[in-house]
């Protein structure tokens, strides 16, 4: 029974003796090369004859936004020959893939003509937007638009 606890506590003295010259080694390491940092090399450093490209910006909210090449509203000509100017605003509803769904006339200039209307609504339901953003996702949304009939347009 003595020999078999001999041996177990010859080998818990080679473990400790082990560890401590492990340590022992480390620290000399550590004090002969200091404390040294290892880092990744520098991704620009190698990449080849890329571009500099920007990355795009994260959108987290952004309101609905029209697009550059919708259709403007036609001026009924027998309104423009005859002169008449107008202004109506619209409110849209518009999807979460940017197209118009609705359009109505919120409010116009006293007296203005139906024309102007039917002009208004005609052109805006053809229109398409950048969908609003909200927490990174694209949602329907309404927005208005005032819609003018100027005759130097």
């Amino acid at each position: 029974m003595a020999n078999a606890h001999g041996g177990v506590a010859a080998w818990l003295w080679a473990l400790l003796l082990g560890s401590l010259i492990g340590t022992l080694l480390f620290m000399g390491y550590r004090a002969t090369h200091g404390n040294q940092i290892i880092s990744k090399p520098d991704v620009a450093a190698v990449t080849l004859d890329q571009p500099d490209i920007a990355p795009a910006p994260a959108v987290f909210n952004q309101g609905a936004e029209p697009l550059a090449d919708n259709p403007m509203p036609q001026y009924p000509a027998a309104l423009l020959a005859a002169g008449v100017e107008g202004d109506v605003i619209a409110r849209l509803q518009i999807d979460a893939t940017g197209a118009v769904t609705e359009a109505n006339i919120l409010a116009r200039d006293s007296g203005v003509d139906a024309r102007f209307e039917q002009a208004a609504i005609e052109a805006l339901l053809q229109w398409r937007f950048r969908p609003e953003v909200r927490q990174g996702h694209a949602v329907s949304s309404v927005v208005q638009v005032p819609v003018e009939f100027r005759r130097e347009r």
